[in-house]
């Protein structure tokens, strides 16, 4: 490491030589080093403990598969239920099979109602784990019919909503259902994140007789299966394809119990990830400060040590293994930190999961975030100790000519730099669930350092260049913004940092905010209504019309299908990316004879208004599937309708405006052979929100089979799921801003000398406690006001690329959330430039001067 070649031995003594030194100076204590241990722990706890989080989580998910799956394997079907002859095979090849359906409907009670995720259970439900309900009533037969009455469970929002009671009724299609319980747990519960109703549990005999049952009405239904003690679920996959290849259900196991939280999980764990390492890298700006000034104040002790002979190796190694052990400190205050968090947070996950989630310590997620410490240590450390070791001793003895000005790092010397630095990039993608996107954030973080560091340097050029008039302060402020020594470049890159983060969150934020709250509610529909039969439309639309104000009444017919194949490529062999999720479960379809209203082709032609052709049916897709998996005109897309498997030649791509909220489908076929299927209609109507709740009642007692759902609460629904996101988001990111802020603090400490120096000599020549203010604001203002707007800037940039490149969104300019940001910075270091000179304007001239 010194650059002699020594042997074995003698670098054995160096080394230990270096321990005893080190564990001298240690003696001291961590004075100094109390910013370099805060950062060091900011950013490796918030790591450790969305890693805990997200661990726990996930194994939650692997051990309980079977109960959140309902079975070891679980089947579903769409519209239809599976055949006499499959559900024949399925009991024979199996130990037990549970049968459920279940749809959205409309639950009625004192003069109110509710929409309702509706399940429709067997008589050995559940096959897995336990149905629980509240004040320990048993499920048991809970929901036989009684004295004619069928029997029901829900969840306890239901009841509020319908101002009833356990033990009151509730209208249900044709039917009625008693209330006997409220719902603790239900083991097989799926987690979805845009749940528009609470659950509603019924027998699927009483499901049969609500009415709701009718050709074309949005029902899964689903199978749960026991195995055989000795077959493999794989295995049984293969088979139960093999013997009905045309089933057109949808198979899952519990390998792969619950995909969407399992998706949501990685994803959230990935962006907070993102965020807490670049806490960390902010951080790392106040680690190189904390050794630089720790090497300058070992001015004396280096030159004594080199003058009686210890070499530029020994010196490294000394201060090596001294930042090494203080990095260990600060890394095991991040990990105590990610340990305790979770368990503060458990309690709220215990209402919001099927699962119960034991959040504990995780040792990959631990040694991840100790990994991710220690390399950016090293890589912000490492420059001041090899500059350090290079200086003679002489200069050294010269302390006030600036320990580590300009001294150059050799070129021998680089790898001790560089290595750290390609691990600590590759740490950060391999340990990524999506590399694409972990890519691009070690580019933006390699962007936005290159960014604010020539913006430092520009704010020091740029001070060197302006007078300041006559005004002997605010040249004073200037002239410390470029003096030697100043942290002007290390300030402007820490607080830019964690500025910059904090303006793209708020900014994406914002944006969707701003989209779902003020932008859709001006264009969008009151109502979408749901499982309308052909024929009651007519009826539908014409009461619906009496009612004033209420216009623009659209509909359509719908179906369901699973795309099954992308021309003629199985869609399991499709290759992974964000645009799978055309691929999974199934998917919204309807058939037009003329484009739907507004409807832009971008690529390819309509059909003839007459087409009707059976034996080649066509399809139009949205441009961003077309792009997604580069299909064109004349490629082919197979989708599995009702058990039957229909190939359509795509005739072209439309210009799709998702958040428009109108009737959007990203496939229209043309008429011919799908319209033969059983289908429903949906609805929409744009009316005056005095009109939604009469509306509402009329729906209610005139159409019980459809549902309606209030665009209003969903909207409101999707607002509050995104405003979840964004305070975790959020509060990760304060964790960067705190440690670009813990960063001045401690750029302003390393200066204090040298400020209460200055302050005492302007005190001596005359100057008021108001100019020293004065100067010291000025310049702290300048600094801050000038990081702030850089990390508008350039965060509005990397929130524009966000919304728009990634996510495919529009972005608006929200004044707050860029605003807001440069308020934050220039409040920051304001408040840090004050704080530090507060002392140097209380201390006396006479003990400085006569020290001097």
């Amino acid at each position: 490491m010194s650059g002699v070649s020594t042997s074995l031995p003698e670098t054995e003594k160096l080394w230990s030589i270096a321990w005893r030194v080190c564990r001298r100076e240690l003696r001291g204590g961590f004075s100094g080093f109390r910013i370099f241990l805060a950062c060091l722990a900011l950013g490796v706890g918030s790591i450790a403990a969305v890693g805990n989080v997200s661990e726990s989580v996930l194994s939650a998910l692997a051990r309980d598969g079977r109960a959140l799956l309902g079975g070891d394997v679980e089947l579903r079907l769409v519209h239809i239920p599976a055949t006499k002859e499959q559900r024949d095979w399925l009991g024979e090849n199996t130990e037990r099979v549970g049968e459920l359906a279940t749809m959205r409907a409309t639950a009625y009670g004192n003069d109110q109602r509710r929409l309702v995720e509706l399940k429709a259970v067997d008589g050995i439900y559940p096959l897995f784990g336990d149905m629980e309900l509240q004040d320990a009533i048993p499920f048991k037969g809970i929901l036989d019919k009684k004295d004619g009455v069928w029997g029901g469970v829900s969840e306890a929002g239901l009841l509020e909503r319908l101002q009833i009671k356990v033990g009151d009724t509730l209208r249900l299609g044709d039917i009625n259902i008693q209330i006997r319980g409220v719902i603790a747990t239900e083991p097989d519960k799926a987690v979805g994140f845009f749940n528009f109703g609470p659950r509603l549990m019924v027998a699927t005999g009483a499901l049969n007789e609500t009415g709701l049952v009718q050709p074309g009405s949005l029902i899964h239904y689903h199978y749960a299966l026991d195995l055989n003690d000795n077959e493999d679920p794989k295995a049984f996959r293969d088979r139960l394809t093999d013997r009905f290849e045309d089933a057109g259900w949808r198979i899952r196991d519990v390998t792969d119990a619950n995909p969407g939280l399992r998706r949501f999980v990685e994803r959230l764990t990935l962006f907070l990830t993102l965020v807490g390492l670049s806490a960390l890298l902010v951080g790392g700006i106040g680690v190189a400060n904390a050794v630089r000034s720790h090497i300058e104040s070992k001015t004396s002790v280096i030159a004594t040590l080199k003058s009686i002979g210890a070499s530029h190796g020994l010196v490294l190694r000394i201060y090596f293994l001294q930042i090494l052990m203080l990095s260990l400190v600060g890394i095991a205050i991040g990990l105590v930190i990610g340990a305790v968090t979770p368990a503060i947070i458990a309690p709220l996950l215990a209402d919001r999961l099927p699962i119960d989630v034991t959040v504990g310590p995780a040792l990959p997620s631990l040694l991840i975030a100790t990994g991710f410490g220690i390399l950016t240590t090293l890589v912000f450390a490492m420059p001041s100790l090899l500059r350090a070791r290079e200086i003679p001793a002489a200069r050294l003895f010269r302390a006030s000519a600036g320990l580590m000005g300009d001294n150059a790092i050799r070129k021998r010397d680089l790898p001790f730099i560089i290595v750290p630095l390609v691990l600590l990039l590759l740490l950060t993608v391999l340990t990524a669930t999506d590399y694409s996107i972990a890519i691009g954030f070690v580019i933006g973080s390699l962007a936005a350092i290159a960014v604010f560091t020539v913006a430092g340097k520009a704010i020091v050029s740029v001070s060197k260049r302006i007078k300041g008039g006559r005004n002997a302060f605010s040249r004073l402020a200037l002239a410390n913004l470029h003096r030697p020594g100043a942290n002007t470049v290390p300030v402007a890159l820490s607080l830019g940092l964690g500025l910059t983060l904090l303006v793209t969150i708020s900014g994406i934020e914002g944006n969707l905010d701003h989209e779902i709250s003020e932008s859709l509610p001006e264009s969008a529909p009151a109502f979408f209504f749901l499982d309308i039969r052909p024929d009651q439309m007519d009826q539908f639309r014409s009461q619906l019309l009496e009612k004033d104000n209420v216009s623009d009444i659209e509909q359509t017919p719908m179906l369901r299908g699973r795309v099954t194949a992308i021309d003629g490529v199985d869609a399991n062999d499709v290759g992974p990316g964000d645009d799978r999720w055309f691929l999974r479960g199934d998917r919204g379809l309807t058939f037009a004879a003329s484009p739907p209203p507004e409807t832009q082709i971008v690529r390819g032609q309509w059909w003839p208004a007459d087409y009707d052709d059976a034996s080649k049916p066509l399809v139009s897709i949205s441009r961003d599937i077309g792009e997604a998996f580069a299909l064109e005109p004349g490629d082919t897309i197979t989708v599995n309708v009702l058990g039957r498997d229909i190939t359509a030649e795509i005739a072209n791509w439309r210009e799709i405006e998702w958040q428009s909220l109108r009737m959007n489908f990203a496939m229209v076929f043309s008429p011919g052979l799908i319209d033969k299927a059983p289908y429903s209609l949906i609805a929409t109507a744009h009316m005056p929100r005095d009109m939604e709740e009469p509306v509402d009642r009329m729906i209610g007692l005139d159409f019980p089979n459809v549902s309606a759902i209030r665009v209003r609460e969903a909207l409101e629904a999707a607002n509050a799921i995104l405003a979840g996101i964004g305070t975790a988001l959020n509060a990760t990111s304060s964790i960067a801003i705190i440690a670009g802020v813990l960063v001045l603090a401690g750029a302003v400490a390393a200066g204090r000398r040298k400020r209460i120096y200055d302050a005492v000599v302007l005190k001596t020549l005359g100057a008021t406690r108001a100019n020293i203010l004065y100067a010291y604001g000025l310049e702290y203002g300048i600094l801050g006001l000038a990081t702030g707007v850089i990390a508008a800037l350039v965060g509005s940039l990397a929130a524009w690329s966000v919304l728009v490149l990634i996510m495919g969104a529009s972005w608006t300019f929200l004044p707050m959330t860029i605003f807001g940001p440069i308020a934050i910075g220039l409040i920051a270091t304001l408040s840090a430039g004050f704080i530090g000179t507060w002392q140097a304007l209380r201390s006396p001239a006479a003990p400085l001067l006569r020290n001097e």
